[in-house]
């Protein structure tokens, strides 16, 4: 059976660009769409509704229901070809959404909910679900043009339109293998281009007496060197997906700064997520936390396999 997308969904508004987000990975990949809504029910020691009221907690599970169903059915009226399933949920959205999708193909979350606002971080809700899942996350983000603000950002001027970009950490092959070759397999899929950055702090900068001993680690050898290692750890994937335009770019500066700049240009970023030691979820870094937060298109975090772990 192919692995679903799991699309969690707030309300059908602010919803929509991740059930259309998700749609499109379902075609892409032939595979079925799932929405799933989770519903908490507060008891009336915490709500102050006392049973027998209006506001019971089958009538927040009819109401999830109901959600849930008009969803499907505007999903189902602008992809007809789609086979779309339903799932309401009682707990925390972010776990629970987590759990639904622990062998799907990818999970869709929207990049803030109903209470955020444009430019602003990102929502908890999707937040927890990155950080939980065992599956690829992507988080829509991105407003068409909007500024999203909140970091000082650099491009490379260069960066052509329409393509998928992957952050590349040459000092974490096992987590960057993961997340490349869910890049490749994303712009075979999407028939686009690939662009692999990789980005360092020069620590010369921080320990110019060290390295000045050395002459022969200058900034331009060591770049040299990482670009070498790049090249290395695309190979593979290189020879699997022969029709994917690679382009990179190693470049001294600061790793979220040149992917948040970068991303202006992309239609999808792809990040590498460490795996916690006992096998729930990810732990989102620094990078990741910047990325995910200001990034100007979507963001799939990939998490590390276990195979890689080994």
């Amino acid at each position: 059976m192919t692995r679903p997308v799991v699309v969690g969904i707030d309300d059908i508004e602010h919803s929509a660009r991740a059930v259309a987000a998700g749609a499109r990975e379902a075609r892409l990949r032939g595979a079925p769409l799932w929405l799933a809504h989770a519903y908490h029910w507060l008891p009336p020691v915490v709500t102050g509704v006392m049973p027998g009221s209006d506001s019971p907690e089958g009538a927040v599970r009819d109401a999830a229901t109901e959600l849930l169903a008009r969803a499907v059915a505007r999903a189902h009226a602008e992809n007809p070809d789609l086979d779309i399933h339903d799932y309401a949920m009682s707990g925390q959205p972010g776990p629970g959404l987590a759990d639904l999708a622990e062998h799907a193909a990818l999970l869709v979350v929207g990049g803030r909910g109903r209470g955020g606002f444009a430019g602003m971080m990102l929502g908890s809700v999707a937040l927890s679900a990155a950080a939980h899942a065992r599956c690829p996350v992507l988080v829509v983000r991105g407003e068409g043009g909007v500024d999203e603000g909140g970091v000082d950002d650099e491009a490379d001027p260069r960066s052509p339109a329409g393509h998928v970009l992957v952050g590349v950490d040459i000092t974490q092959p096992a987590t960057g293998a993961d997340a490349i070759g869910f890049a490749f397999e994303e712009a075979a899929l999407r028939g686009c281009g690939l662009r692999a950055i990789h980005a360092w702090e020069d620590p010369g900068y921080f320990y110019p007496v060290a390295i000045g001993q050395y002459p022969h680690e200058t900034a331009a050898e060591m770049n040299s060197e990482r670009r070498r290692r790049l090249d290395s750890l695309l190979a593979p994937w290189q020879d699997k997906y022969s029709e994917v335009h690679v382009e990179t770019q190693v470049r001294i500066g600061s790793p979220s700064k040149l992917l948040v700049g970068s991303s202006r240009m992309a239609d999808l970023l792809v990040l590498g997520g460490r795996a916690h030691s006992g096998g729930g979820g990810m732990r989102l870094g620094g990078l990741a936390h910047a990325v995910l937060h200001h990034a100007h298109c979507p963001v799939v975090v990939v998490p590390e396999s276990v195979v890689s772990q080994s």
